[in-house]
């Protein structure tokens, strides 16, 4: 009876039944207001609050999103329009119940449930079906930039941003970050989330690096600082099998990477695996999970070899002239003007990083970095840097219409990586 009472009152229902009061006030307003946002949000709280009573890890580390902004957004409260009692305690209440959530899901008020009985295997959560990227730095994303990027990426119509969703919408984007909800339509009716974290993925990153043996791996586990991940959500009707959902979240992290991916893990299977255009490539294919197998030799930030990249290079200097008017021509305040070039780090080891410039000299270039060096400890992520014009290796800057000019050397690699998969 304890044990069933405990389980009753577990903290995955705890915060279950805290998203669903949210949800009813959140229903309350859409039925008054009938506006599509409020009706996206109601759905997305009821899906999560299923999850949980249901003990999905999806739902989960959904929930500890949602709890974890409105606690910030209660705090925020208390200085934004003055501190009162009842606001403190509500912040500390949601607070709290993220936390036991994140920490110790399965317990309860009365005293540990632990699982062990009869309905344990039947309670044991589904696995999870995800892609994580380890990342530098946190991804700029709102909901307008995550739709068109998989919209791109699945050849669908996402809606996102402010307005209802048009007729001939296949889908639509809900949320803002470190957590989004995505639904589709097509190919069958399935929900996403996608989390973009400004933290370690993991608790406690020491521990984990340690037990790894691939020494490069390790040195990511420690060293990254944000992560962005997308996963299925599982609920009863969801219709997608593991292989197309595979097939979808593969699309979708290829479109999200940037120059900051340092690794990608599939935590379902336990692959790792070192980020790269070879990988890229192969994550956009039919067997996603193919690319996590078997670990792809690449440089982390340095240039891959070959005539296609010292052709890039050079054609990057050739037109050294262009960016230098750009950047003389710019508005005030126009920080899109960026130069990848080589440093050497005290062990002998060259990586290409990129600098945000600030002052350009005739035959130096000023500015700050814009990636953590993995090859020296006398650099770091914002410090100031002077490179001679003659080593650059690459830029980026806005043309006239506003659209990225330059970065040859990315065009580069993915035309050798499409070369390689093609041979």
């Amino acid at each position: 009876m304890k044990s069933l009472l405990n389980r009753l009152i577990s903290n995955w229902n705890i915060a279950a039944g805290l998203l669903a009061m949210w949800a009813w006030g959140i229903y309350l307003g859409a039925m008054k207001l009938q506006h599509t946002s409020l009706w996206i949000m109601f759905a997305g709280l009821v899906i999560v609050a299923l999850g949980l009573v249901l003990r999905q890890g999806w739902a989960r580390m959904a929930g500890l999103g949602v709890l974890g902004f409105m606690a910030a957004a209660k705090i925020a409260g208390l200085f934004a329009k003055g501190f009162t009692w009842t606001q403190c305690l509500y912040a500390i209440g949601i607070a709290s119940v993220a936390y036991y959530l994140w920490k110790e899901p399965d317990n309860g008020i009365i005293d540990d449930f632990t699982g062990a009985n009869e309905d344990s295997e039947e309670d044991s959560p589904e696995p999870m079906i995800s892609l994580v990227h380890l990342r530098r730095q946190q991804r700029y994303l709102e909901a307008s930039v995550l739709a068109h990027a998989l919209s791109d990426a699945w050849g669908l119509n996402i809606h996102g941003g402010e307005g209802d969703p048009p007729d001939d919408a296949d889908g639509f984007v809900a949320g803002h970050s470190p957590l989004f909800i995505v639904m589709v339509q097509k190919p069958v009716f399935a929900m996403f989330t996608v989390h973009n974290h400004d933290r370690s993925y993991f608790d406690d990153s020491e521990a984990v690096a340690k037990s790894v043996t691939n020494l490069r791996f390790a040195e990511i586990i420690r060293d990254h600082t944000s992560w962005l991940a997308v996963d299925l959500m599982q609920v009863k009707d969801t219709a997608m099998d593991q292989d197309e959902a595979y097939r979808m979240i593969g699309k979708a992290v290829s479109a999200l990477a940037d120059d900051d991916v340092m690794a990608i893990m599939c935590p379902q299977h336990r692959f790792f695996n070192l980020w790269s255009p070879e990988l890229e490539q192969m994550l956009c294919g039919d067997a996603p999970l193919d690319a996590l197998r078997e670990e792809v030799k690449a440089p982390v930030f340095g240039v891959p070899d070959g005539d296609l990249i010292e052709n890039a290079i050079a054609e990057a200097r050739r037109r050294w002239p262009e960016f230098a008017t750009t950047f003389k021509n710019r508005q005030p305040g126009d920080e899109r003007f960026i130069v990848k070039a080589p440093f050497v780090g005290e062990d002998g080891q060259t990586e290409h990083m990129w600098l945000q410039v600030f002052g350009l000299e005739p035959e130096y270039v000023h500015g700050h970095l814009v990636n953590h060096p993995m090859h020296t400890s006398k650099l770091k992520q914002g410090s100031q840097v002077e490179v001679p014009v003659a080593e650059i290796s690459d830029w980026v800057c806005p043309d006239a219409e506003g659209n990225a000019l330059g970065n040859f050397t990315h065009e580069a690699v993915k035309a050798a990586a499409k070369q390689r998969n093609e041979a």
